[in-house]
């Protein structure tokens, strides 16, 4: 039974590293991407929508699966859709191909950001919270390597498409730890009360979710678009590339320190003080000029997103043991909505104005962050 725990906590831990690495790329690599294909990265940018999409429907549809499908079945299937999606995605010279790839990855990946939360929140159900930030804290780190080995491969003269198949090893080891566990005791327990919160949700849901929606939304234009910006600020590749290192550093250390000590504060003042950092950071970071004062603010930036978004889920589901696949659905759907349409809307904006601009649109959806969580707060004192 033990090892069967252990083995779900390393498919969930390694399904969200993959997840970082799905995900980070398509910002570190875009350039290599977009002069491979002769388009520019705005058109690139709305072609990653697809993959989006594709993750959402399968983040939605999920609810359906977890009560059909078995859990075995559902990692390895969304595996190998991810390892097909990207081989097309790498053998080819064609847009529309190329499209189907990111199609077929965006529906595995879907299921991987589903399936590795509900697989944590139902298996280990004492402090949820720290063991998000664990969870989130491996899509950090993944985040954190994959600009790094991408500016180094690029630097050997690599191309993005061998780059993506190095990574690919991750996708393997879940198939082969899914093999060898037993996913029996993942269940969730369906009695009176559960039923009750599932159809009575309080606005503290809803609220969390547009939370979650806005941070995916911000957190994504941030990844997507700092190495362009930071070129454009005189950075040279490597350089703008090693922001997003920097970036994910910070979150990284900061998920792994809420990992450890986040059960010693309440969930929304960790929630109201990341956003208080993340808000003031970001705004400085679009001042100041200079590369190594930019990296500072960068890296304070990651260090208020760090908890963010498991923190957010926390707050979200405060107060249930077990988590439904409705509510769960819910939740990550509104994720996943923030991660489809930054694409099209950031890269208008980019075609239209300039990528400062659209850097700002952060700064924004930042302060909307703020003001909910303190919304929240204040709900919740004077109740």
């Amino acid at each position: 039974m033990e090892r069967n725990r252990k083995n779900i906590m390393m498919i969930s831990y390694l399904m969200f590293a993959y997840m970082g690495i799905a995900f980070l790329s398509q910002g570190s690599l875009k350039l290599e991407m977009a002069d491979s294909f002769g388009i520019t990265t705005s058109k690139l940018q709305y072609l990653f929508t697809v993959f989006s999409t594709a993750s959402m429907v399968t983040v939605i549809a999920n609810k359906v699966f977890l009560e059909i499908v078995p859990l075995k079945a559902e990692v390895i299937l969304s595996s190998v859709f991810i390892l097909v999606g990207t081989f097309f995605m790498i053998l080819t010279k064609n847009i529309n191909v190329f499209m189907v790839g990111l199609t077929l990855s965006g529906l595995g990946i879907g299921i991987y950001i589903s399936l590795g939360s509900y697989l944590i929140m139902n298996t280990f159900t004492e402090d949820r919270n720290g063991k998000l930030n664990f969870l989130h804290f491996s899509y950090s780190i993944s985040a954190v390597i994959t600009p790094i080995i991408a500016a180094a491969l690029i630097g050997i003269n690599l191309s993005w498409n061998m780059v993506y198949t190095t990574l690919l090893i991750l996708v393997v080891i879940v198939i082969l730890l899914a093999l060898k566990t037993d996913f029996d005791g993942v269940t969730h327990e369906k009695d009176k009360k559960n039923k009750a919160d599932s159809t009575k949700w309080d606005l503290k849901v809803y609220l969390s979710a547009s939370m979650l929606f806005l941070y995916v939304f911000t957190e994504m234009i941030f990844s997507y678009w700092i190495v362009e910006y930071m070129v454009n600020k005189g950075a040279y590749g490597g350089e703008a590339k090693i922001s997003l290192s920097i970036f994910w550093l910070f979150i990284a250390g900061g998920r792994l320190a809420a990992g450890k000590l986040g059960h010693k504060f309440k969930v929304s003042n960790i929630v109201v003080t990341l956003l208080i950092l993340a808000l003031t950071s970001y705004f400085t970071l679009m001042l100041v000029r200079g590369v190594w004062i930019i990296y500072i603010f960068v890296g304070l930036l990651g260090l208020g997103f760090s908890s963010l978004y498991p923190s957010i889920i926390a707050l979200g589901t405060e107060g249930r043991k077990n988590i439904s696949p409705s509510l769960m659905t819910f939740i990550m759907t509104s994720g996943s909505v923030g991660g489809i349409i930054y694409s099209p809307i950031s890269g208008w904006i980019n075609s239209n104005f300039d990528v400062t601009i659209t850097m700002g649109i952060g700064v924004i959806t930042t302060v909307l962050m703020l003001s909910i969580s303190l919304f929240l707060k204040i709900k919740k004192y004077n109740d």
